[in-house]
């Protein structure tokens, strides 16, 4: 794939960004071809300045302290998902809460250089709660499981599925809260979809007492 980059031309657009081929890359240096007269020339990208930002990261049960280079002007948002390398392991993780280094007060959006701690939450592998209603017994019983899967694996309302051996019929999802803490629905049609790293419960039923799914 061709990669792009606007850019104004000192032949044909000197005050107008034109788009350009990224011939190469060699340290702060790229070379360019103007897709309008076809000039190629050199320009030097100063690096950008890059701050240690601290970093909680929150997986299960447990939690890391770690730091993470960023440039001092990124824009930090609730739910931004990135990769945090760390000597223990490699999470992929998305922003929980930024607590602000002037006020210490959380927000939801601000830069690199103005936050004191991004607290964070593994999403690449994640834990699913599961509550499985029996349905065959003289008094109604529930079951609580837990499993782990990828943060990417998909649930489906409607469907049986088998994890570790223990088979379910999913009839309601129960997302997590929105980046902002808003209430999201709860899924129960069937055909509704949510990921792994999405969800906060579901609820099911064991299914041989089902014969269909409404």
């Amino acid at each position: 794939m061709t990669n792009t980059h606007l850019n104004r031309c000192p032949i044909c657009s000197p005050s107008v960004e034109l788009d350009h081929t990224l011939l190469h890359t060699i340290n702060d240096t790229i070379t360019l071809q103007c897709l309008s007269c076809n000039y190629i020339y050199k320009q030097r990208v100063p690096s950008p300045k890059l701050i240690n930002c601290n970093v909680i990261v929150s997986q299960h049960e447990d939690s890391l302290s770690t730091t993470i280079p960023l440039s001092h002007d990124a824009t930090l948002e609730l739910g931004d998902e990135f990769i945090v390398d760390t000597d223990e392991a490699i999470f992929i993780v998305a922003i929980t809460s930024l607590e602000s280094l002037s006020s210490s007060k959380r927000v939801t959006t601000t830069t690199a250089q103005n936050v004191k701690t991004i607290w964070t939450r593994a999403i690449d592998n994640v834990y699913v709660n599961v509550t499985i209603h029996s349905l065959g017994s003289k008094r109604h019983q529930s079951k609580g499981m837990k499993f782990g899967v990828p943060g990417d694996y998909l649930f489906e309302v409607g469907k049986v599925t088998t994890l570790e051996g223990s088979s379910f019929l999913i009839e309601g999802i129960h997302l997590r809260q929105d980046p902002q803490n808003n209430p999201l629905p709860r899924l129960k049609d069937k055909g509704n979809v949510a990921l792994a790293k999405d969800i906060k419960r579901i609820y099911a039923s064991e299914p041989k007492y089902h014969t269909s799914y409404r």
